[in-house]
């Protein structure tokens, strides 16, 4: 009886677009296989719900999940494979190398499992290197990029390795901060002639372009990336766990047309409270935007779990950017501790200067 009821859940499920809902629905499915002690259902529900968060701005259930089938593993190991599961480690161990609330301990044991599991697969490193690649490249810490860039290219291609777009997507991203734009769209050809893509590229990609380019008011040349951004983040139904870059775009409205920035802000904002790297970038962002938009009132709409909301959808300029520099200097101060570098501490302000 109760996997009739699980599989009535999952065809509920499938004729929901928004994650959220779809991950409630997995939830109660889960907590039938949990109650059942059926341990297929529940693996395999666990690792559905892994792949509906990451179209959320969340992480935190995946990591529970995944901790939960390592956990069955261990018990008994036939009750799955292995290897069916590192895909989605990959994710887990992004967001725990890019969440400052995970200790360097912690942390570290979790790269320990991770690197373990992966090698005794015969699987590379890759994806290990990939993610501490890409996360120094966003605080601007070039000397730790390259080395970790080094690493990543050292390592062999497999199955579990990063899909080609999303690599190049990375080391476009290292050209632009710490090269130059032109070399980096001559690297980035392959991405936007439509030769590599994937679920996330060229999104990623063509926002990295329309916000080098914004900032340095080459607006003529963004305009181009910005429209095809904007209809690719349409095709995919303008996801919560885009909205980093939803607001890349809107950062080049905040120049070229600022009411239409705030239109495309209140439109897409996360209806979910997001997890503090994406709320740090948002914060960045969003300094960015208010940076180019006349002092005074503005009319937006915010969700209410940010700490500023007012139903009056009427804020003061001055408040927002106290609120959204006080929130990323906490989460950069919280990354600046952990990594034990001034770069990170030094990344908002730094930032602002250049926007």
């Amino acid at each position: 009886m109760y996997g009739l009821q699980i599989q009535k859940l999952i065809i509920k499920k499938d004729l929901l677009d928004n994650p959220a809902d779809k991950i409630k629905l997995l939830q109660q499915a889960i907590g039938l296989a949990d109650t059942h002690q059926d341990i297929e259902w529940a693996i395999n529900l666990r690792l559905e719900l892994m792949e509906e968060e990451l179209d959320t701005p969340q992480s935190q259930l995946s990591l529970e999940a995944l901790s939960w089938i390592i956990g069955a593993y261990e018990q008994d190991s036939s009750v799955v494979d292995e290897t069916s599961f590192l895909w989605q480690y990959k994710w887990v161990l992004d967001n725990v190398i890019t969440d400052p609330n995970v200790s360097v301990e912690q942390r570290d044991a979790i790269i320990a499992d991770f690197s373990m599991r992966f090698q005794r697969n015969h699987y590379s490193l890759r994806p290990l290197y990939e993610s501490y690649f890409r996360f120094h490249n966003y605080f601007g810490i070039q000397e730790k990029a390259k080395e970790y860039q080094a690493l990543r290219n050292q390592e062999g291609n497999d199955e579990m390795s990063d899909c080609p777009a999303c690599e190049l997507d990375t080391t476009i991203g290292y050209l632009i901060n710490f090269e130059n734009i032109d070399k980096a769209k001559a690297e980035a050809q392959d991405i936007l002639n439509g030769k590599l893509n994937c679920n996330r590229i060229p999104i990623r990609t063509l926002a990295r372009f329309t916000t080098a380019l914004t900032k340095q008011n080459r607006l003529e040349e963004a305009k181009s990336f910005f429209e095809e951004g904007m209809k690719n983040l349409t095709q995919k139904g303008f996801r919560e766990s885009d909205f980093k870059h939803t607001l890349e775009f809107a950062y080049y409205l905040s120049k070229t047309d600022n009411t239409e920035a705030w239109k495309l802000i209140t439109a897409h904002y996360p209806k979910q409270q997001s997890e503090d790297f994406l709320r740090y970038r948002i914060a960045v962002m969003m300094l960015g935007i208010l940076k180019n938009t006349p002092d005074g009132k503005i009319n937006v709409q915010f969700p209410d779990w940010l700490g500023f909301f007012q139903h009056t959808a009427e804020y003061d300029k001055a408040t927002l950017e106290k609120a959204y520099y006080e929130e990323a200097k906490t989460i950069g101060n919280k990354f600046a501790a952990r990594e034990n570098q001034e770069a990170v501490a030094l990344h908002l302000d730094k930032s602002l200067s250049e926007m």
